[in-house]
């Protein structure tokens, strides 16, 4: 292989080197946005969460004092 050769046989090589990286970046990239779409969702199902547990304790120290107030009358 002369000189020439061996530099555009080189230069074809890290080329394609080149676009494999560009591609595998671009599919990192990808994967990043649907990382954070699923960390905005589950950000949305956690404030769910913590509002159905804040409506639920509401209503469950109601019934407790609900009982308190029978027993109260009751003796």
């Amino acid at each position: 292989m002369t000189p020439d050769e061996t530099r555009d046989f080189l230069n074809e090589m890290f080329s394609q080197i080149g676009e494999r990286f560009d591609r595998v970046d671009e599919r990192l990239d990808r994967v990043d946005e649907r990382f954070d779409r699923v960390d905005e969702r589950m950000d949305q199902i956690e404030q769910k969460v913590d509002q159905r547990f804040e409506e639920l304790t509401a209503v469950n120290n109601s019934l407790i004092d609900a009982v308190a107030d029978i027993n109260k009358r009751l003796g």
